[in-house]
């Protein structure tokens, strides 16, 4: 069962996915749940403190935890990546009427890249801890060093890619191709 602050920020999430994120209020946000106009200030000092962590929570935390142990692999990663996107595009949105899809996933991403400095900072943040788990893997032997950047930009070049939701008309086989690319990369480096 989700907590109440997480229920806030699937639907902030799920609102911003539709109407970007100046189309929507807190008091969308109640509508959304059907609770009081005030619950979201609960948990929340105000609207760009809870758009910054339905960011957070929704593009980076339920991909890579920001208490990575050390010594988990790059596959431990990968398939926790995999079950957490699985969930989102599976999952989130359904208590709200609205289904996310991997291009207007990717739209958001981009417009809280450019309107949210403290979110740009916290991706470069995850990224950073991204490439330490890479450069770790390389340490360790489990995958080839092909480069550390290379490897990262596949990753989010296939995570973020738009090109499947253009030729496909199924959301799911969307997702199914993605986390297919994922491995068959992850496969392509491993020693």
């Amino acid at each position: 069962m989700k907590q109440t602050k997480e229920k806030i920020l699937e639907a902030a999430f799920v609102l911003m996915l539709k109407n970007g994120i100046n189309g929507v209020s807190t008091s969308d946000i109640a509508n959304a749940l059907g609770v009081a106009r005030s619950l979201p200030y609960k948990h929340f000092k105000n609207k760009k403190e809870l758009v910054l962590e339905s960011f957070k929570l929704f593009f980076w935390d339920r991909f890579i935890p920001e208490k990575t142990n050390s010594q988990d692999s790059l596959r431990q990663v990968i398939e926790f990546c995999e079950q957490n996107l699985r969930d989102i595009i599976s999952n989130s949105g359904r208590d709200f009427g609205a289904k996310i899809d991997i291009f207007s996933y990717n739209a958001l991403y981009i417009e809280a890249l450019k309107h949210e400095p403290k979110f740009k900072r916290y991706s470069i943040e995850r990224a950073v801890h991204f490439r330490k788990i890479v450069l770790r893997a390389i340490r360790r032997g489990e995958i080839k060093n092909v480069g550390v950047e290379f490897i990262m930009r596949v990753n989010w070049d296939i995570l973020g890619r738009a090109v499947d939701v253009i030729t496909e008309t199924s959301k799911q086989k969307n997702l199914e191709n993605m986390i297919s690319d994922i491995w068959k990369f992850y496969w392509l480096i491993k020693k």
